[in-house]
């Protein structure tokens, strides 16, 4: 069933779509550029992943030096400052007044939910980052196309993991949001609710998690699996340090918890941490070497999950494209090849699945100190990681 907030939306989507679609898919000279509209937050508390992605979209097509089947490529930046209704004003300019022919954006999973009838009616292929769950449920769309594990596929990977580590027990502490919440789904299902001593809930940006790190015994659990993110991972990883718990008990990041971008910020505590997702960023692959190669020399950072699954995005694009070779107004046809695209990428083989959702390996990961700096280190590879719809239908 949609949201409430769903369901408001829908009076105003198929007034304008039809609107967006005239123009967007009416036919172009053959040397007129293709229009690319990329949308991720670029403001707000999140602009470091935001930013991060937008470079690696612009680094994707800049190898290809911007032109695919002879057309010049235009890439059409905005800035969704993280909140739903600012996403999908922003999408619908890049639609309806800049007319592109496709979308890579959103990251932020409630802005996903906001843009997804929209961009469905519009008829605009989108390939987006968000792990948002509905996306190939009851969002689900032949134009929406998801370059990221959701949020029920990595917290299935985080639960396979203890179980193999023999963890019979665990806490749960994941943010107060729709990706965590999510996850903490899945691990009911998958680990079995019974055996989750307890679930903590605490607000995206808290500064003292000591009410919640004070209900962990470690006498009733073997381990705890967090689904937190962003800045307020670091801030976790040093106060259940300080606490004394990570001496008495094994602490796993769920999903992008030790992403690349986030261990120059994190505290010494933080090595020795588990996690699991679908990039590490020392994977000694040549594909992998030159993604982060050329991201370094252009961006003079390090990249991550969050850049390497744009990046990954704009490569399913770009296939796409050449393969209705450059007729990127025929918006259907951009869509079917969308459904075939196969890659080989810097972690491996990325496909979509039946659903239109990403089907990639993905590594367990173990942040270790090497010359004087923190840093994944790829363990156990998990192939084929999929969205588990035998699950949840």
């Amino acid at each position: 069933m949609r949201s409430p907030r769903i369901r408001r939306l829908w009076p105003i989507v198929v007034v304008t779509a039809g609107v967006a679609f005239a123009t967007s898919s009416a036919a172009q000279p053959v040397n007129a550029p293709i229009k690319v509209g990329v949308m991720f937050p670029l403001t707000g508390p999140i602009a470091a992943n935001g930013k991060a992605s937008r470079d690696a979209v612009k680094q994707a097509f800049e190898e290809e030096g911007n032109r695919i089947a002879g057309r010049p490529v235009q890439l059409f930046y905005e800035d969704s400052q993280g909140k739903p209704d600012v996403g999908l004003t922003k999408i619908k300019a890049l639609v309806e007044r800049d007319r592109v022919d496709l979308l890579v954006s959103v990251m932020v999973s409630t802005i996903a939910a906001a843009v997804a009838p929209y961009v469905r009616e519009a008829k605009v292929p989108w390939v987006t980052t968000a792990s948002l769950v509905g996306l190939t449920r009851d969002l689900k769309s032949p134009y929406t196309f998801r370059m990221m594990t959701s949020s029920y596929q990595y917290a299935i990977d985080a639960a396979e993991w203890a179980k193999k580590q023999g963890w019979k027990k665990l806490y749960y502490i994941g943010w107060n949001a729709a990706p965590a919440r999510e996850a903490h789904e899945a691990l009911k299902l998958t680990f079995g609710e019974q055996n989750i001593v307890e679930a903590l809930f605490p607000n995206v940006g808290t500064p003292d998690y000591a009410p919640y790190l004070s209900k962990l015994d470690p006498s009733k659990a073997d381990g705890v699996l967090v689904a937190i993110w962003g800045a307020d991972a670091p801030r976790i990883a040093r106060q259940f340090a300080e606490y004394g718990l990570k001496a008495k008990m094994p602490f796993f990041g769920v999903a992008s918890f030790t992403a690349e971008e986030a261990l120059a910020d994190m505290p010494p505590e933080v090595e020795g941490i588990y996690s699991a997702y679908v990039y590490c960023g020392t994977l000694d692959s040549e594909a992998n070497k030159r993604f982060v190669e050329t991201y370094r020399r252009l961006y003079k950072a390090t990249p991550g999950p969050y850049p390497y699954l744009a990046y990954m995005a704009a490569k399913a694009a770009i296939q796409a494209l050449k393969d209705v070779n450059g007729r990127a107004e025929d918006h259907d046809a951009v869509a079917a090849a969308l459904r075939k695209v196969q890659l080989d990428g810097p972690m491996g083989k990325v496909f979509f699945d039946e659903r239109q959702g990403m089907v990639a390996d993905a590594y367990t990961l173990k942040v270790v100190k090497k010359d004087g700096t923190l840093q994944n280190e790829c363990m156990q590879r998990i192939p084929e990681s999929r969205d588990p719809y035998n699950l949840f239908p």
